[in-house]
């Protein structure tokens, strides 16, 4: 009788598999490590290739749901992303901001970063390779007409296609970055009371190899400008410097870094100018991803 009864205690705390799945997937929707503002998207939805179950958790953390902002700058774009069934990783390798729909007319405002260190959320699901779960993107306020707008956040999954979740924000107008004019096929650049900087090399989301030695980062200027600094993967609080150098007489300038020394991932450029005349920079913002690959 008493093995009779240990056998059935055993067969008790034999908890299925699936179960504890969803026990697992029930305790990562109640973490406390992001709340979810009210007006956001519920969860995150299908995109473009999206495929199989949805097993993904994650928020937004800014801006906020509702905030106001100026498109006299630019804004940045952050939160985190798990899928829960990932082995070894957090299970995102991409992401972009949209305004709109991807592949149904919409916009794409800004190509991000993912991977980032999110040790809060790898605690507070208890796997430690979800401390790598944190994205962010910065959107340029050129991008963004004054009104209420709703950012759409899109995330690549490996092998399951696109998700995204929604962010709705008030832009209000402040400042000449408001009117630049709109990035073309073989630089963008940023312009505020004739103070201009561009960015010709590397193009949006061009591939630059880590196995080509040296890469020269290009661009151009106006006159008044006597100063530009390049950051990679973060402005000046967050970032890694590339270099400071003075434009050359024709406005161009150039500064160049070893691609080998960084991730292979996709990054992002943030380029300041500094006008002498007024002694004000302005900021313009290029994704570019560094790859092992020959390109």
């Amino acid at each position: 009788m008493r093995e009779t009864v240990s056998r059935r205690l055993v067969r008790v705390r034999r908890f299925p598999l699936r179960t504890l799945a969803a026990l697992a997937w029930l305790a990562a929707l109640s973490l406390p490590v992001a709340a979810p503002a009210s007006a956001q998207s519920a969860g995150w939805q299908q995109g473009p290739g999206a495929i199989l179950d949805n097993t993904y958790t994650g928020y937004i953390d800014t801006p906020s749901n509702g905030a106001s902002v100026s498109n006299g700058g630019s804004l940045t774009v952050g939160g985190w992303f798990v899928d829960t069934t990932a082995q070894g990783w957090a299970g995102a390798d991409d992401m972009q901001v949209f305004l709109g729909q991807m592949g149904n007319g919409g916009t794409m405002v800004a190509h991000g970063i993912v991977a980032q260190n999110r040790p809060d959320v790898g605690a507070a699901i208890g796997n430690p390779y979800f401390s790598a779960s944190g994205f962010s993107a910065s959107v340029p306020g050129s991008a963004l007409p004054a009104g209420s707008q709703t950012l759409n956040v899109y995330v690549h999954t490996g092998g399951k296609g696109w998700w995204f979740r929604s962010v709705s924000i008030n832009v209000s107008a402040g400042g000449a970055t408001a009117s630049s004019p709109a990035p073309s096929s073989s630089s963008s650049g940023a312009s505020t009371s004739g103070t201009t900087v561009t960015v010709t090399a590397p193009l949006e989301n061009a591939n630059v190899s880590t196995k080509n030695g040296q890469y020269t980062i290009t661009g151009t200027v106006s006159p008044d400008v006597d100063r530009v600094d390049v950051w990679l993967n973060g402005e000046r609080d967050t970032g890694t410097q590339i270099g400071t150098v003075t434009p050359n007489g024709d406005g161009t300038w150039s500064v160049s870094f070893i691609p080998t020394h960084y991730p292979s991932t996709h990054s992002n450029l943030y380029v300041f100018a500094r006008s002498k005349t007024t002694g004000k920079e302005i900021e313009t913002v290029r994704g570019f991803n560094i790859t092992d690959r020959s390109v």
